[in-house]
């Protein structure tokens, strides 16, 4: 059963969007869902190099240009982030809007400031949630995470 825990992302959630210490997340994996044209929700998968936590009621988002998650998020403003922590599932509902993007580090990428309207903390004492979705990085692994941490990097210039 979910609880709201209100509009500000609870401390255990933090660390893991903090855009900090990127090799030693690469494995994580968030679902970003948005609602599609027809008013389906569409999930898409995001690595830890593609949202950042700017404070507890913030995050910033950098998600292909041309996708259709993006298209989704530019019609409707509205995404859940949906992530697992501590025992726990979690759900971030967001309003977000586009920005300008003008740094070369984020070519081909579209970026979202999105202010946190709820977040639901979802959970029984009688089962942990043990993990969410994870990702093994293939042979290029650093180049991952070095694209990663300049995308981070990029967003953090971000107004």
């Amino acid at each position: 059963m979910s609880r709201s825990l209100g509009s500000a992302l609870p401390p255990r959630l933090i660390p893991l969007l903090d855009g900090e210490d990127l090799a030693s997340k690469a494995d994580l994996v968030f679902l970003l869902l948005t609602q599609d044209a027809v008013g389906f929700p569409r999930p898409a998968m995001l690595s830890v190099g593609e949202v950042l936590a700017r404070g507890p009621s913030t995050l910033q988002l950098a998600l292909y240009a041309s996708s259709s998650t993006t298209a989704n998020l530019r019609r409707s403003g509205k995404v859940t982030l949906a992530l697992a922590a501590g025992g726990k599932g979690y759900y971030v509902m967001a309003t977000a809007r586009e920005l300008a993007v003008m740094d070369p580090d984020l070519a081909g990428l579209a970026a979202f400031d999105a202010t946190v309207d709820d977040v639901l903390e979802d959970g029984e004492a009688i089962a942990e949630v043990v993990s969410g979705f994870t990702m093994r990085l293939g042979a290029d692994a650093e180049r991952t995470v070095a694209l990663w941490e300049t995308t981070i990097r990029a967003l953090r210039s971000l107004p």
